[in-house]
């Protein structure tokens, strides 16, 4: 149920606002990004899908299923995908927060916790 609520927050407040088509959202982020072309097209075109899903379901009016699908950002320093995720999250006004994980353990040891991260989202 808090689920449901939320995604309400979260999807256009009319359903004839329209979603960002991913070429919207990849004009975009080359506002604020430079290269990273591929990135940025796989990142516009899942979150695309993303928020189709949750407006749709699983299945399109055409009865195509969306698959879900993650993304995994891997770099070197300096390479952006810090920047592309913050502007993307900027573009969609949703909430951002970053972690370090090497600093979380488990609950009763030395260290932080990852209810912290939640904490942040929050």
């Amino acid at each position: 149920d808090i689920i449901r609520e939320e995604i309400k927050d979260v999807l256009p407040k009319k359903e004839s606002e329209a979603l960002p088509t991913p070429k919207q959202i990849r004009e975009h982020l080359d506002d604020y990004v430079i290269g990273q072309d591929y990135a940025k097209k796989v990142l516009a075109v899942a979150v695309y899908n993303h928020y189709k899903r949750l407006r749709n379901g699983d299945t399109t009016s055409e009865g195509v299923e969306l698959g879900k699908s993650n993304i995994l950002l891997i770099g070197p320093t300096g390479s952006g995908k810090t920047l592309l995720a913050e502007t993307l999250a900027r573009f969609l006004d949703v909430p951002f927060t970053m972690a370090d994980a090497t600093t979380l353990t488990e609950a009763g040891y030395v260290g932080e916790d990852v209810e912290n991260i939640i904490q942040k989202l929050l």
